[in-house]
């Protein structure tokens, strides 16, 4: 393994502000930035004219996160050191040893780096230490990481102190309903992921355990919740509960290139917080029917079918088919404020039948074909009653089926207000996703892309570089939509038509 990779001259020299004499401080942070979490910190630390290490070079580097976090965990595949000023050391395979207590790392350089300073009093060399495996203090709050760097001949410079903060991630995922007959399907949640990360939705298996992925979001790296709607069309064809999961990047050091990442379940990582899955789970229900209205289908009596070849508002009549032409009105309904409804075939008879308008006697496409005809767009009743396994309605309805108006479909078990509104602490069983840890997969620190970016976004994940100074940006890969969809107020278990 290269343990040290000198790059060449990167088209400047580092200017630094302050004092023309001293190791200081240039900024700090966490990913996630939550508390009680396994995370990748990062300190950035700046040698200046005079400092010991500029004449002697860098042999140690010491890092003090003080007795609230703690670097226990950390191990020399974790930590990755960049020294940049003229030219740019990039520097891995280091020895670390953690204090007994957690509370001091010192990294150990494969070979001494004299810091590459440019010409002036104040230029300098930033020093960035970034390093996985990194608990965070259990307490929401802002907290210093102090950085001290060494000779071989033991001269120290610093300590110099980072500042960062951890906030509680957010996570609301309430009991909705979805028209399982719409093109178009969305959920809604809220969330705050502080540094950035995913939701995903998931079905459950039957212990309740996370199973499929049925949607997914991105979230703002925002402390502040945000409204989300989340694409899940296709995806639900039946009431059913789904878990949403918290989830964070784990491609890259930097909030440059996680920003270009895509979530992905089987490589990202869910969100842990003090040991707990950052969840929430709801019942998402489906209209109550027994499938669609279809031209040459055939339906037993009292099954309750989706209507929505129609318009707004309007009524029409279930006429019968006799002797292949329109015949007597057997049953009528009117749609909602969508153009859809539900029909009940209780109240018809064995026979063939046809949908007309009420206004002026025309027959509605069942097909949405070119051709419309009594023939070619009617159904069947059977002579057979439907095995129902709930109560139906005796009589036909109306009832709005999409997201924006209610239904008058009885929902097969009414979901509760109270149900699903989860922030940390309600751990689920985990399933086809496995490990439900924050430990960052990633262990080699070699990265490429990281060597071209600018020092803001590739050391401190895209926060200010004054000590402790952060601002909000978006999060990994595409921005997300944040919305409140309205959707309809209730709905039933979907049974599938033979």
């Amino acid at each position: 393994m290269v343990a040290v990779v000198l790059l060449s001259a990167i088209g400047g020299v580092v200017v630094l502000g302050g004092s023309a004499v001293a190791f200081e401080a240039n900024g700090g942070s966490v990913y996630p930035a939550t508390p009680n979490t396994s995370t990748i910190g990062t300190g950035l630390y700046a040698v200046k004219p005079g400092d010991a290490v500029v004449e002697d070079g860098i042999e140690t580097i010491t890092l003090d996160v003080g007795p609230e976090a703690s670097v226990a965990n950390v191990t020399g595949e974790d930590v990755y050191v960049a020294i940049r000023g003229t030219t740019r050391y990039e520097i891995d395979d280091v020895n670390v040893s953690p204090s007994e207590d957690g509370s001091q790392l010192e990294v150990t350089l494969p070979r001494t780096i004299q810091p590459p300073l440019g010409e002036g009093p104040n230029t300098g060399s930033e020093v960035a230490v970034k390093f996985r495996n990194f608990t965070t203090p259990s307490e929401p709050g802002t907290y210093t990481i102090d950085g001290t760097v060494s000779t071989p001949s033991g001269e120290t410079d610093g300590p110099a102190s980072v500042s960062y903060t951890v906030s509680e991630p957010e996570l609301s995922f309430t009991n909705q309903s979805v028209s399982q007959f719409d093109e178009r399907q969305a959920l809604d949640l809220t969330a705050a992921i502080p540094g950035g990360g995913y939701v995903g939705l998931f079905t459950t298996t039957e212990n309740g355990s996370r199973d499929r992925l049925v949607g997914s979001t991105n979230v703002s790296v925002s402390r502040e919740a945000g409204n989300y709607t989340v694409d899940v069309s296709g995806n639900v064809t039946e009431t059913q509960e789904l878990v949403a999961v918290a989830y964070t990047e784990t491609t890259g050091r930097s909030y440059g290139i996680r920003t270009e990442q895509t979530f992905d379940p089987a490589a990202d990582e869910p969100l842990v917080v003090g040991g707990d899955l950052v969840n929430a789970t709801a019942t998402v229900a489906t209209l109550d029917v027994n499938g669609r209205l279809t031209a040459g289908s055939e339906y037993d009596q009292g099954e309750r079918l989706f209507f929505d070849q129609g318009e707004a508002s309007t009524s029409y009549a279930i006429t019968r088919i006799e002797s292949g032409e329109l015949g007597a009105t057997a049953d009528s309904f009117q749609t909602a404020a969508n153009g859809t409804a539900i029909v009940d075939t209780a109240s018809l008879d064995e026979g063939q039948y046809a949908v007309t308008r009420v206004d002026d006697g025309s027959l509605v496409s069942l097909d949405d074909d070119s051709t419309t005809g009594p023939g070619d767009d009617s159904f069947v009743v059977t002579g057979q009653q439907v095995n129902a396994t709930t109560t139906a309605a005796t009589t036909t309805e109306a009832a709005d089926a999409t997201a924006t108006e209610t239904t008058n479909a009885t929902p097969t078990s009414e979901p509760t207000e109270t149900t699903a509104a989860t922030t940390v602490g309600e751990t689920t069983t985990e399933g086809v996703d496995g490990n439900a840890t924050a430990t960052a997969a990633e262990t080699t620190m070699t990265e490429s892309p990281d060597t071209t970016e600018d020092v803001t976004d590739t050391e401190t994940g895209g926060e200010t570089t004054t000590s402790g100074g952060t601002t909000n940006g978006d999060g990994p890969g595409f921005t997300a939509i944040a919305a409140v969809v309205a959707l309809l107020a209730a709905a039933l278990l979907a049974a599938t038509r033979r």
